[in-house]
């Protein structure tokens, strides 16, 4: 939830409160990914309790920081991409390692992606309320007050690493299973760059609804999203399956955007918040069928999570060079890259 509420509220402070021109929304995702990759291969390589503590401390105080001013604005998103590059990784890592068993962790590992969904569902509802009544600090400190409670719940199951050296690397960042697992979350990681930084924005300046209204669009996403990992956690569906439904919805989706009309933009966020819900969890099953060991299995999640991050830093950074020309030229250039990724993914075999 705390992710979710940094990525995709940060840009609205940003323009709303400090003026930042929309254009260069994607500058402060960027900052906040930049500082999560440059965690994940320094700090979160340690794979220590005592460190992956401090970051959920951390992002407590980032909340805490966001919206004091300027000057702490940017700290804050700082902090917060220096904790997520610990704590993110570790916690996809604690979430599958908890039994031996492969179909056993995989079931707790679509647990936790719904769980993440639920969580974004939430905190969505949550920024709507708060922007329209004026009461965004009342989130931002209620939020990094319940961080409390992940401190003391990923303590206690953090699982222990037999690894002692760093010669495992070079064999985790060589196995095909990995790229495989990146190139099945590649359309989602499209979708979600882009909505993190201009959904809400797009909504508001291109489909001329409120912010408040375009935060319930991104509710919208979430919740289709939250249904469909329900339904791979409920009934085992064929992975290949998965994947195809997931291409053909992700384009049919991104397409219907470039209509300028509410009503079209309602349906075509239900419909991406399919591919959304199926991707990250059969992306992430890839990395648990083929790592078992804790320390490996969290640095292919690092891996894993900085190929997401790259996305996420380059697609809203893309749309923001072109709608500095013209929204629709903006919302084109992602619908390129979505379609693109997709097609992409249909010449990749899981097995």
């Amino acid at each position: 939830m705390i992710n979710n509420v940094i990525l995709t509220l940060t840009p609205v402070i940003a323009r709303i409160v400090y003026h930042i021109p929309l254009r260069s929304l994607g500058v402060i995702e960027a900052l906040v990914l930049l500082f999560v990759i440059i965690s994940m291969f320094t700090i979160n390589l340690i794979y220590s309790k005592k460190i992956f503590i401090i970051s959920l401390i951390s992002l407590s105080v980032s909340l805490f920081l966001l919206s004091m001013g300027s000057l702490e604005f940017f700290l804050s998103l700082v902090i917060a991409g220096l904790s997520f590059g610990v704590s993110i990784p570790t916690m996809t890592t604690i979430a599958s390692s908890l039994a031996e068993k492969y179909s056993i962790n995989a079931k707790l590992l679509k647990m936790y992606t719904l769980g993440l969904s639920l969580g974004a569902v939430i905190s969505s509802i949550l920024e709507s309320i708060v922007t329209s009544l004026g009461v965004i600090n009342l989130l931002l400190i209620s939020l990094s007050l319940f961080n409390v409670y992940n401190i003391y719940l990923y303590f206690r199951y953090y699982p222990n690493s037999h690894h002692k050296k760093f010669e495992f690397l070079l064999k985790v960042i060589l196995n095909r299973k990995l790229w495989i697992a990146n190139m099945v979350s590649f359309p989602y990681d499209v979708t979600t760059g882009f909505f993190n930084v201009y959904l809400v924005m797009f909504a508001y300046y291109y489909y001329r609804v409120s912010i408040s209204l375009g935060f319930l669009y991104f509710f919208t996403f979430l919740l289709i999203s939250s249904l469909s990992r329900y339904f791979i956690y409920k009934y085992n569906i064929n992975e290949e399956k998965m994947k195809l439904y997931g291409i053909v919805l992700t384009i049919i989706g991104s397409i219907i955007l470039i209509i300028k009309n509410p009503l079209l933009l309602f349906i075509s966020v239900a419909i991406l918040g399919i591919p959304h819900g199926f991707l990250l969890p059969l992306s992430n099953l890839v990395i648990v069928e083929e790592f078992k060991e804790p320390k490996e299995k969290n640095f292919a999640n690092s891996i894993n999570l900085l190929f997401h991050y790259a996305v996420f830093i380059i697609v809203p950074l893309i749309s923001g060079i072109f709608i500095g020309i013209s929204l629709v030229y903006g919302l084109l250039a992602f619908i390129i890259l979505s379609v693109i990724s997709s097609l992409l993914l249909f010449w990749i075999k899981l097995k």
